[in-house]
C-alpha cells in the first residue's frame, strides 16, 4: 500500500473542510481535519460572527467522543477564551500556542478551561477563524501531558489549513442562513418584514432575519426575546381556537402578521419550533381603529357568517347589523365583503390612493339586504 505523504494529508484535510452539509457534520470535519494535520486527543470548534452566540454554536471531541461545550449558553466567545476580537483580527496570523497568549495560571481561570479541566488537557493550540477583519469563530486542539506540548511547527501546519477552514466556515454560515430562511418561508407567501424562529420547548429565539435591513442580534432580538416568544404562543393559541380575525400581537418592530409551526426540521436541530412574520406598522392595523362592537361584527363577517347569523350571535337586530356594516365599510374604505376580508386579513400597509380619487360607495347589496349577509 502506498504511503500517504504529509502533503497528501494536508490536501485531504483541506478538501474535507470546503464541503458543505449540515452544521454538525461540518464541525466534525473541521475537527477531524485539524487532528489529521496535527495529532491530538481533543479538538473543539465554535463558529458564528456574533460574539453573544458563537460559543453556544460549538462542538468538542475528546478521545473520539463528540459533545457540546460545557456552559456554552452562559458565555460569550470572547469571555470564554479571554481575548479581544479587535486584537485578533488586526493581524494575518491565526494560530497560537496557548502559552503565547496567557500564563498557565490565568488560562485555567477562563470559563472554557475551568469548565473542562476534568478532562486533563494540559496543552492547547488556538486557531482564530478570521478574515478581512471579521472573526468567524475559534477552533483548537488539546493534548494531555503525556502527548507532549504543541510546537511552532504544529502551529505552522494548522496555518496552512487556515485559509481553507475559514473559506469553509464562511460558506457554511451562508448555506445555513439560506437553509433556515427557506424553512421559515415555506409557511408564508411573502418575504417582507422580519422572521423569527422560536424554540417553543426552551422558550428562546433561535434565528431571525430581515432581508431589507438585516438583523443585529444584540439590539433587535435580545432585548425583546421574551416578547417574541410570547407573541408566537399567543398567535398559535388564537389559530388553534379558530379566531377568524385575532388582534395581532404587537412588538417594538411591528405586528405579527403570520405564524406557523415548523416542528422537527433538521435545519433547526429537530426542535419544536414556530416561525412568526412581523411587519412594521407605521399606521395602526385596520382593526385597531374599530369599536369593540365593530370588531365583533367584523370577525363574524370574516368568518363567513350570514347577516341573520351575525344578528343572532351578536344579539342585535338585522337592521342594526346593516348599520354597523355600513360604518365598517366607510371606516375601512371598502365596497364589499371581499374587500373587507382582504383589508383585515392583510395588515401590510397599502399605498394610499390619490386624494382626488373618491372611495367607492358602500356595497348597496349588503346595505339593502340581498347579499350573503342574509
Amino acid at each position: 500500500m502506498e504511503e500517504v505523504t504529509p502533503l497528501g494529508v494536508l490536501d485531504t484535510a483541506r478538501l474535507s473542510v470546503v464541503q458543505h452539509g449540515t452544521r454538525g457534520s461540518f464541525r466534525r470535519r473541521v475537527m477531524d481535519a485539524m487532528r489529521q494535520v496535527v495529532p491530538a486527543s481533543s479538538a473543539f470548534i465554535c463558529f458564528g460572527t456574533e460574539d453573544l452566540r458563537a460559543y453556544a454554536d460549538s462542538s468538542r471531541i475528546v478521545d473520539g467522543v463528540a459533545s457540546g461545550l460545557k456552559g456554552s449558553d452562559k458565555h460569550r466567545l470572547t469571555q470564554a477564551f479571554g481575548f479581544e476580537t479587535k486584537s485578533v483580527v488586526e493581524t494575518t496570523r491565526r494560530v497560537y500556542v496557548a502559552g503565547e497568549l496567557y500564563p498557565e495560571d490565568e488560562r485555567m481561570k477562563l470559563p472554557y478551561f475551568a469548565e473542562h479541566a476534568s478532562d486533563g488537557m494540559k496543552y492547547t493550540l488556538l486557531f482564530f477563524l478570521h478574515e478581512g477583519g471579521v472573526l468567524f469563530g475559534l477552533a483548537g486542539l488539546e493534548r494531555r501531558a503525556a502527548e507532549g506540548e504543541f510546537t511552532a511547527d504544529d502551529a505552522k501546519k494548522i496555518e496552512q489549513l487556515g485559509a481553507f477552514v475559514v473559506a469553509g466556515v464562511r460558506t457554511q454560515i451562508a448555506y445555513d442562513e439560506l437553509s433556515r430562511e427557506a424553512v421559515a418561508l415555506r409557511a408564508f407567501s411573502k418575504v417582507s418584514g422580519t422572521l423569527f424562529v422560536i424554540d417553543r420547548k426552551n422558550r428562546k429565539v433561535v434565528w431571525a432575519a430581515n432581508r431589507e435591513r438585516g438583523i443585529e442580534w444584540e439590539t433587535d432580538v435580545v432585548p425583546i426575546a421574551d416578547h417574541i416568544v410570547d407573541a408566537a404562543e399567543q398567535s398559535l393559541a388564537a389559530r388553534a381556537k379558530g379566531d377568524a380575525l385575532p388582534t395581532p400581537p404587537r412588538l417594538p418592530s411591528g405586528a405579527v402578521v403570520g405564524v406557523a409551526k415548523i416542528d422537527g426540521d433538521p435545519v433547526f436541530g429537530g426542535a419544536k419550533c414556530a416561525v412568526i412574520r412581523v411587519e412594521s406598522q407605521h399606521q395602526p392595523a385596520p382593526i385597531e381603529g374599530l369599536s369593540k362592537r365593530e370588531r365583533e361584527i367584523a370577525r363574524l363577517l370574516v368568518a363567513g357568517y350570514s347577516g341573520v347569523n351575525v344578528a343572532a350571535i351578536s344579539g342585535l337586530s338585522e337592521n342594526t347589523v346593516r348599520t354597523y356594516v355600513r360604518r365598517l365599510y366607510q371606516k375601512l374604505g371598502v365596497a364589499n365583503r371581499a374587500d373587507l376580508v382582504r383589508k383585515l386579513m392583510s395588515p401590510e400597509p397599502k399605498s394610499q390612493a390619490p386624494s382626488s380619487v373618491l372611495a367607492p360607495p358602500p356595497d348597496s347589496s349588503l346595505v339593502d339586504g340581498d347579499d350573503t349577509l342574509d
